[in-house]
């Protein structure tokens, strides 16, 4: 019983608090340290603040990724997609995310 309770803990503890921050913690992380993800570097692309392109801060890097998750979320309820739709209609190609931190995506390649 005392091992199938520490196992559930176990699962508990991962499930509920380091998985949420891990994925909340990820995107912010690698666009704050290096301006892309591992992902975003094999594609070429990077994140900049859109003013002067230059390299964002943590706190506009976790904004960044409230607003996307907040976009994800609502997708289920179509609202959040009008998020990512925006970019199609946005002349420099921004989400809703991405203009609500003051950032862009380029290539660098």
């Amino acid at each position: 019983v005392a091992l199938f309770v520490a196992a559930l803990s176990l699962v508990i503890l991962v499930g509920i608090v380091l998985v949420p921050l891990v994925l909340i913690g990820y995107w912010p992380y690698f666009w704050w340290k290096g301006g892309a993800t591992p992902g975003m570097k094999v594609l070429g692309l990077r994140v900049v603040r859109a003013i002067d392109g230059g390299p964002i801060d943590g706190g506009t890097a976790f904004i960044r990724a409230l607003v996307f998750w907040g976009e994800l979320i609502l997708s289920g309820w179509l609202i959040g997609l009008v998020g990512f739709a925006w970019a199609a209609f946005e002349p420099r190609k921004r989400a809703v995310h991405d203009m609500a931190a003051g950032t862009v995506v380029i290539h660098t390649n």
